[in-house]
This record gives structure tokens, sequence and C-alpha cells, in this order.
């Protein structure tokens, strides 16, 4: 009896259809973490992390006037979080991130077999995008929380601590967005962007107050600023909180799309 209702009811066949965003999403991640995180890059995500605690441990052990170091705890975070997280790691870890799969794809020819698939284009972008974006805000929220524990005190009683955690939050998006659309339009990518954080954001953007308008980092300083105060985070000129939202919306929403276009030709470094 068994065997004949099985025969009667055979299974379905197996049916061909949009793909599932987040099961591509899942192996996505997984071929981005295991095409960046190379020793190299592990070393000088994890010197990032440490900088800013490393000075903490010298201010909060009284050795922080031997390397030029003073000020009170309040002082010394927001220095370290507006030079030594804001300028510094969060920029140079999504750099990293954010370039270094697309450009391993790109010289062995993984990235022309991918973009065959039935997977969205705007898809893969995205996915990219949010790997960079995650990992970029886990380890800047470590580094603003690491540095603000080791300072002595309660350094976060007046939200000095939060509202930079959402600022690098906030930050890490924006710059993965930025330095993902940068990887796909040009080889030159990893040098574009150290140029444009070392140029264009500490040295030309810190002199011309025009030119905050168009500093990822400023935009941070904007929204630590717009959660504590200016008496904690001064600002001397630049965006408004709402022209920083609005933008980086724009810049989120131009990188899928722009960077979904560009991989109908995706470059390969081989041909």
């Amino acid at each position: 009896m068994n065997t004949t209702s099985r025969a009667t009811h055979p299974s379905p066949a197996p049916r061909a259809g949009s793909p599932s965003f987040v099961a591509t999403g899942w192996v996505l991640a997984r071929m981005a973490w295991a095409r960046t995180m190379s020793p190299p890059v592990i070393a000088a995500v994890a010197g990032l992390v440490a900088l800013p605690m490393v000075f903490a441990l010298l201010f909060a052990t009284g050795a922080s006037a031997t390397v030029g170091v003073t000020g009170d705890a309040t002082d010394f975070l927001l220095q370290r979080y507006g030079s030594l997280v804001s300028g510094l790691a969060t920029p140079l870890i999504a750099l990293l991130l954010g370039t270094g799969v697309w450009n391993a794809e790109a010289e062995d020819g993984t990235l022309l077999y991918l973009v065959t698939t039935t997977t969205p284009r705007w898809w893969i972008v995205a996915s990219r995008w949010l790997f960079a974006a995650m990992l970029t805000g886990v380890l800047s929220v470590v580094a603003v929380w690491g540095t603000g524990m080791i300072v002595p005190g309660d350094q976060n009683a007046d939200g000095l601590v939060t509202a930079f955690s959402v600022a690098v939050l906030f930050g890490s998006a924006v710059y993965s967005a930025l330095f993902t659309l940068l990887a796909l339009l040009t080889r030159r990518a990893l040098m574009v962007g150290l140029l444009y954080v070392i140029v264009w954001e500490g040295a030309l953007a810190a002199t011309f107050q025009a030119l905050r308008y168009l500093s990822v980092r400023q935009w941070m300083i904007t929204v630590a600023a717009s959660l504590t105060g200016q008496n904690h985070v001064p600002l001397e000129g630049g965006p408004s909180t709402g022209f920083v939202i609005v933008s980086a919306i724009v810049v989120v929403l131009a990188t899928i799309w722009l960077g979904g276009r560009s991989l109908h030709r995706p470059r390969i470094a081989r041909s």
C-alpha cells in the first residue's frame, strides 16, 4: 500500500527560481573573509585597533608625558578618538577590507566567474559592502571602548564613549562604501584611498573649512557632536547633522548602483 501511494505522489522536481539573498550573502561574506584576512592584513588591523589603547595605557600608568600626551582624561579621549580612531583606525581598516577582496579576485580572475552566476550584481556589491562595513564597525567600536575602559574614571558618564561608538559605526558604513566603489573603478584603489585619508582628510580638509563637507572623518565628528553636545566635541565649522546623514545615504546607494553597473564589465588584472 505504501509503495503504491509513493508511486502516485512523485516528489516535485527542483525548480529554478530567484536566488536566496541571505544564502548568497553568507557565501559572499565567507569568500570575502577567506580572500581578505591574510596574515599581513590581520597584523595591520590588530595594530590599528591596539594603537589608541597603547596610548591609553601610557596615560593610565602616568608614562604619557614621555610621548607628549598630557591633559585630563576627557581631553585625552577626545584627542585620541579624533586622531587615532576616527582619523586613522576606522578609515584604514575600511580601506583594507573594502579593497582587498576585489583586488584579489581581479588578480586571479575569480571575479569574472562570480558575475556569471545568477546572483544579481548589485547584491554582490551590497554583500561586500556589508562585510567591510560590519567588520570595520565592530573593530572600531572595540578600539573606542577599549581605550575608554583603560583610561581612569567613568569616561562614559556624559556619553562620550557611546557617542564615538555610534560615530565610528556611521563612519565605517560610509568609508566601506567609498572604498568598495573605488576598488571597482580603479586598480590603484589602495593608493588612491591612502591619498584620500592622509592628504585630503588629514591635511587639506583640516586646513580649509569648505573641504570638510567632503570629509567622512568630519562627518563622524559631526555625528559625535550631535550626541554629546559641542561642549565635549567642539565643531569649528563644517557640515550639519542632516547634511552628513543624507550624504551618507547617497554614497551607499551610489556605490551599490554604480558598483553593480561596473560588474557588467569587471576588470581582470590578468587579461
